[in-house]
This record gives C-alpha cells, sequence and structure tokens, in this order.
C-alpha cells in the first residue's frame, strides 16, 4: 500500500519538471523571487492538473523554482491519482512534500487520510499524522495479486500435494 500511495504523492514533483506548464487564474503577480496565482488557479501539465485558490511558486536568484506552496481547496490529479488538502507545499531543494489539513491521497481505490502527510523523497520515507483524529487507510486489492485457492497457490485440506509440494499441515 505504502508504494502504491507515494506514487501519488509525486503530484508536485511533475509541476517543477520538464514537459510545458499551463496556468490559469483571476490574478496573476510577479513579486521580487515568487511567481503568484490567486484565485481559481489550475496548473496543467500534461494530464495533471493542480488547482488551488492560490498557489505561489519561490524562485532563486536564477529564476528557477525552489519551492512550490498551494493554499485552499488544493486539488491534484493525474490519471487514476488524486490528492486533497487545505495546503501542500513541494521544497525542491529537500526533496519533501506536505500534505495539511484534511490531507487525502487516493490511488485507485486505496485511500490514505490524515490531517499531516509528509513524503521525504530522498529517504524515501512517509509520515501520516493524525492530528486531532486518526490516520486512515483504506487498501484494496487487486485481483491479480490476491494469493489462494483459485490463484493454485495453496491448496484445500485434502487435497493431494502436485508433484514438488510439501505438505507441512499434517503428519509424516
Amino acid at each position: 500500500m505504502k508504494c502504491r500511495l507515494l506514487t501519488a504523492l509525486f503530484f508536485l514533483c511533475s509541476i517543477a519538471f520538464s514537459q510545458p506548464i499551463t496556468g490559469e487564474a483571476k490574478i496573476l503577480e510577479f513579486k521580487d523571487n515568487r511567481v503568484i496565482y490567486k484565485g481559481d488557479v489550475k496548473l496543467t501539465r500534461g494530464d495533471a492538473l493542480l488547482s488551488a485558490d492560490r498557489v505561489e511558486i519561490i524562485l532563486d536568484e536564477k529564476g528557477k523554482p525552489v519551492k512550490i506552496l498551494a493554499v485552499g481547496n488544493v486539488k491534484y490529479v493525474e490519471g487514476n491519482r488524486k490528492a486533497r488538502a487545505d495546503y501542500a507545499e513541494y521544497d525542491l531543494k529537500a526533496d519533501r512534500i506536505i500534505l495539511e489539513g484534511s490531507a487525502t491521497v487516493e490511488e485507485d481505490k486505496s485511500v490514505l487520510s490524515a490531517d499531516r502527510i509528509v513524503y521525504d523523497r530522498k529517504s524515501q520515507s512517509l509520515q501520516a499524522l493524525g492530528g486531532a483524529g486518526k490516520v486512515k487507510t483504506l487498501y484494496v486489492e487487486e485481483e491479480d495479486e490476491k494469493i489462494g485457492p483459485d490463484k493454485g497457490d495453496s491448496q484445500k485440506e485434502g487435497d493431494i500435494p502436485k508433484q514438488g509440494q510439501v505438505d507441512s499441515g499434517g503428519d509424516l
């Protein structure tokens, strides 16, 4: 489950690299080293869409993004991956993604919900914090991942072991 949900957390990474990004908002401001989108913000890259009330891109002295902040009704959709939060931050230098406030990450039918989700890409570690509530997960196993009698991976009591199988459940 962790691996599948972690892939959904790459959402802000896609905003910062390679393919062109299209943006729309009610207001666009350039201030110091910041690009600020305000009001019904939509940033699109390929089939990925980041929407929020406000998105701020902090630039370094060379004009390259170093941090992306999304505030208010933050939503991200890419294929079967979705993420929602009140606040999202992607620190490109630290390679860390933070989702805060009713944070939810979904992939297919699997869901991770917490008050705060922090994914450190460098160390490949994930931390979900419940805050006032609890961390909640729902993992739905895919059909091809099942192991059981219908897949031939186990045997029922009384079955004759196939050649090469050892029946460790009975007397020798």
